[in-house]
């Protein structure tokens, strides 16, 4: 079996990108179904994944708080290859800025991606469109361990011990779009503002959308991004 999070296994349970992995993450498991988010954090979310996932993997990199290319070969997936794509060699956007483009487009590519991939399976008639409460994981068993595997790297980073880059961005992000899956773990965690302090270090992408939430809730909103830390 593949380790969870790691993009160049030739098998895993998941999928091997980090929206992909992030989507599944937004299934609730106690209601069963996938719309008990907020779209528009959750599509900020995903776009941060892209963005995150890029970086990781070497093709993007930061160059005076702005993202650029970094090779120019393009990725295999299609959803990462549009995405790399958008940032060009004299790119003047934000890590902010670019994760605040076209959210609710990030959510319907990459929800048709899981479907057609075989990731998602829909509870709906032929012939009807797809929505996110019509899906359900073809394993939901490989989504808890995925959400194991995304706690337990946060818990450790929050608190200073080894984890990997991977597994601690899918945790971030699922942490910062307030999905479900992550509210039992949320509860225990004593100042939000450690989570952009973790991003800041090594995942700068997930400190752009943390930055992109605040500003589309004015700073003011108490909880996960206005509470003090």
């Amino acid at each position: 079996m593949g380790r969870i999070g790691d993009p160049s296994s030739e098998f895993s349970q998941v999928p091997s990108t980090l929206h992909g992995q992030l989507f599944l993450l937004a299934f609730d498991p106690r209601s069963g179904r996938f719309d008990g988010h907020d779209p528009g954090l959750f599509g900020f979310a995903l776009r941060a994944a892209m963005l995150t996932d890029l970086y990781l993997r070497g093709f993007l990199v930061e160059r005076a708080g702005k993202p650029v290319p970094a090779r120019a070969a393009s990725p295999d997936d299609p959803i990462l290859r549009a995405e790399f794509a958008q940032v060009g060699v004299h790119n003047r956007s934000t890590w902010a800025q670019l994760v605040a483009g076209n959210q609710h487009e990030a959510i319907t590519a990459v929800r048709e991606q899981l479907v057609t991939e075989g990731w998602l399976r829909t509870r709906r008639q032929p012939g009807l469109p797809v929505c996110d409460a019509g899906l359900e994981p073809f394993d939901p068993s490989r989504v808890r361990a995925l959400a194991d595997v995304a706690r337990g790297a946060l818990r450790n980073a929050l608190v200073g011990l080894p984890a990997e880059p991977w597994p601690v961005a899918c945790g971030l992000l699922a942490a910062t779009a307030e999905l479900p899956v992550m509210d039992e773990f949320s509860a225990d965690v004593q100042g939000w503002g450690r989570l952009d302090a973790v991003a800041a270090g090594r995942l700068v992408p997930v400190s752009g959308l943390i930055e992109a939430i605040r500003d589309r809730r004015g700073y003011g909103r108490p909880g996960l991004m206005g509470g003090a830390s």
